[in-house]
């Protein structure tokens, strides 16, 4: 009959495993090879951890129905800014327009109607981001033309944080060229009017070397996990043509924070999230409306995650040979379950992103080197 491991070899040997486990710990984290699991195990439960969102937040589509009655996109800029005008008459909390104006029109007599009709509003944000001139060339901010650059009331980056499996699972608040300098879209129009924000009141993972970047990258910070709302379609979406027609009632519109952008198939802007495919607008609403509820999710950094691992790798090693749990597989069991119940606590209660995938392997992997050490000792007194 074996005993229980209380000797001083046995706590000796819980040591050496623990500080085992630890080396590996950190391997596991910093090669990435965990992270799969860990993305599917935070896929699995935002399925089971979405809201709904309130009216703040409407989606303005460019959808069939709009490119039918007006005609193939792009249209003229003549067109949004008659929207805009009617967004303005409409009483709109803030514009934000997920449409590109880089370019100058073939009339320039539409790109002045346009910025006059955003000077009008004074609350419209249109997107920046990064683009090569040539392939494989230098990147370059492509901002709206002058004209209209020089009457929006802020410029949002709308940069996708896409992960290496192509969904999109999270957004970028800050990022620029060389510096990660322009708010996202979404946060450039939620800070209208509150010029004297602090960037360090930003939720996310922060990079604190960013500034020794070369001025010709796209560098992005503060790094946030999104709490999708729901597939898409979940947002109120109203059609383009209907808005610009004066067939919407007021009411829809009047103090709402209004996205505009393409819903419509065959407009290269549909995104793979972890639920569905989703047009660039609606996730643009998600994150703003996450930005004003507070319910963005803060991936703990290198040193956090490490710490809080390295702590629960010992909860098997001291739980060993303890009445009702013994050494089997009821300890492991227990230890995954801790691991597990911490992760999503801290998920759920203080939106914080442990990703627990390596803690839970070097366990596993603790508890079957100890079976075996234990055995080999039974064998060895035998």
């Amino acid at each position: 009959m074996p005993t229980h491991p209380t000797t001083t070899l046995a706590w000796l040997v819980r040591g050496m495993l623990w500080m085992a486990g630890v080396g590996l710990l950190a391997l596991l984290i910093v090669s990435g090879i965990t992270v799969p699991w860990d993305n599917a195990l935070y896929d699995l439960h935002a399925r089971y951890w979405r809201y709904t969102p309130n009216d703040h937040v409407v989606i303005i589509a460019i959808d069939p129905k709009s490119l039918d009655e007006i005609g193939r996109f792009p249209w003229p800029r003549s067109v949004h800014a008659q929207l805009i005008d009617r967004l303005t008459a409409d009483g709109a909390r803030g514009v934000g327009m997920d449409v590109t104006m880089s370019t100058p029109s073939n009339d320039p007599g539409n790109d002045k109607q346009v910025a006059a009709a955003i000077h009008r509003n004074g609350r419209v944000v249109l997107p920046v981001f990064a683009e090569a001139v040539a392939l494989g060339g230098q990147l370059q901010e492509a901002l709206p033309v002058s004209d209209i650059a020089q009457n929006v009331a802020a410029l949002g980056q709308v940069d996708v944080a896409k992960d290496n499996d192509e969904r999109v699972r999270g957004a970028y608040l800050k990022a620029g060229l060389g510096s990660p300098y322009w708010p996202s879209l979404a946060l450039a129009l939620l800070q209208l009017g509150h010029h004297d924000a602090s960037d360090t009141t930003l939720p996310g993972l922060h990079d604190p070397a960013h500034n020794d970047a070369s001025p010709y990258l796209w560098m992005r910070d503060d790094y946030v996990l999104l709490r999708y709302a729901g597939p898409d379609g979940t947002f109120g979406r109203l059609s383009y043509v209907d808005v610009l027609n004066d067939r919407v009632p007021v009411n829809l519109l009047k103090d709402r924070w209004v996205l505009v952008g393409a819903t419509a198939e065959g407009l290269g802007d549909i995104l793979q999230t972890p639920d569905s495919p989703m047009p660039g607008v609606e996730y643009q609403a998600n994150v703003l409306q996450s930005l004003e509820r507070g319910m963005l999710v803060t991936p703990l950094d290198f040193l956090r995650q490490f710490g809080l691992a390295v702590a629960l790798l010992a909860v098997p090693l001291l739980l060993y040979g303890l009445p009702g749990i013994g050494r089997n597989w009821l300890l492991l069991v227990i230890s995954m379950a801790l691991v597990l119940t911490a992760s999503l606590s801290l998920l759920r209660s203080y939106y914080l992103w442990w990703p627990p995938a390596s803690c839970l392997a070097v366990i596993v992997m603790e508890f079957v080197a100890w079976q075996l050490l234990m055995r080999h000792r039974s064998a060895v007194r035998e």
